[in-house]
């Protein structure tokens, strides 16, 4: 459906702006705009309101941010209760899922019970799971705190954990009851982190929207220095792309797939090199330059169009080049990864860029070949 046909609830200038998901589980909305949180209160009324809520968090966001996201739980009356993880992917596993799940039975949270997701990727992730296993589904809600987890994990119900064999490879398809995007929250996002949310943004525009991806390559400098109006128009409008493809293909049969674009390699660095060593949007970078640099080699992406992606990821201080890491590790990573089609690993191409297209025939040879000389030159 044509993103003009989505509903607007608040379009006055610095207002938040909701854009609606549609899914076979019940539509939902994403809410974008500074302040946003405070609607949170306003989300949990009416028929659905819950019988308890369950906040789950890592330590950092709840030092900068926990009075905030309490103040606004303490306005529903709702009684609640509270899981904090450690910060990063380490943090994304059955033991700490467990832990989530017993803290939240110990509380006294029932079937009505709605949890609440306040942080980045990893946390939503592993709370949606807890949320799709509590007493076999319970609702929840995404409050995202870092801006790869904005415009990536927290819209399409995609919800995991990592166990060793390879990154997310326990989960299930759990959409959420809402999706806040508070823009103010981002104002103690480490620079690091800040940087990885940039290759989830250039990745969007990168298969869908050459409008997007220009607009970024114009605006380099004033979305890296925070620009909030023009960073609301760049997580609006990916946000409402995500929002098409998962309402297309909700259970990632086909569409969906082109939003894995640059994370065939990715999930293998990170499985090979351990998670956390580097961050998921900058392992995406480098995965996005490989693909590209691999397409133009089979001939399915158009030249030029991995140096236009490398120069505009190295220009938002993202990692480009893979070294110091056996091939072979990453190779033993990838042939675990979910990512496989019946005829072998399913790569997502570039056509040119804004266009993407899924092929899993590519001859391990080919991609195998190219991944070594790939790390052997940088």
């Amino acid at each position: 459906m044509p993103s003009g046909k989505r509903k607007k609830v608040k379009n006055r200038r610095g207002e938040p702006r909701t854009v609606r998901v549609r899914s076979t589980g019940g539509n939902y909305p994403a809410v974008i705009g500074r302040g946003s949180l405070s609607q949170l209160p306003l989300l949990l009324k009416g028929k659905r309101r819950p019988s308890r809520l369950h906040l789950v968090s890592d330590r950092n966001v709840l030092r900068h941010h926990g009075e905030a996201i309490r103040k606004q739980l303490r306005r529903t009356g709702i009684p609640f209760s509270e899981t904090a993880l450690d910060p990063g992917e380490g943090s994304k596993t059955m033991e700490q899922m467990q832990r989530i799940l017993r803290s939240a039975v110990r509380s006294g949270c029932d079937r009505n019970s709605c949890m609440i997701a306040f942080g980045g990727g990893v946390v939503g992730d592993i709370t949606g799971y807890a949320a799709a296993s509590l007493l076999r589904g319970v609702e929840f809600i995404q409050v995202p705190a870092s801006l790869l987890a904005m415009v990536d994990a927290s819209v399409g119900g995609k919800t995991g954990v990592n166990i060793p064999e390879g990154k997310n490879l326990a989960g299930a398809f759990h959409q959420p009851r809402a999706v806040i995007m508070d823009l103010d929250l981002l104002g103690t996002l480490p620079a690091r982190q800040a940087r990885a949310g940039w290759a989830e943004i250039i990745k969007t525009a990168a298969i869908r929207d050459l409008r997007l991806l220009s607009l970024i390559e114009r605006e380099r400098e004033a979305l890296l220095a925070g620009s909030p109006p023009l960073l609301a128009k760049v997580v609006e409008r990916c946000v409402r792309i995500k929002a098409e493809v998962v309402e297309e293909d909700e259970r990632e049969s086909g569409l969906r797939m082109i939003l894995n674009f640059g994370h065939t390699l990715a999930h293998g660095i990170e499985a090979a090199q351990g998670y956390g060593q580097l961050l998921h949007g900058e392992a995406v970078a480098v995965g996005m330059v490989f693909a590209a640099r691999l397409g133009e080699g089979l001939g399915i992406t158009r030249e030029a169009t991995a140096d236009r992606l490398e120069a505009l990821l190295a220009a938002f201080g993202l990692p480009v080049h893979l070294s110091k890491l056996s091939c072979s590790r990453i190779l033993t990573a990838m042939g675990r990864d979910k990512k496989r089609g019946p005829r072998g690993l399913r790569w997502v191409f570039l056509s040119r860029p804004g266009e993407a297209l899924i092929c899993d025939d590519v001859k391990p040879a080919a991609w195998q070949a190219e991944l070594k000389k790939f790390i052997q030159e940088k």
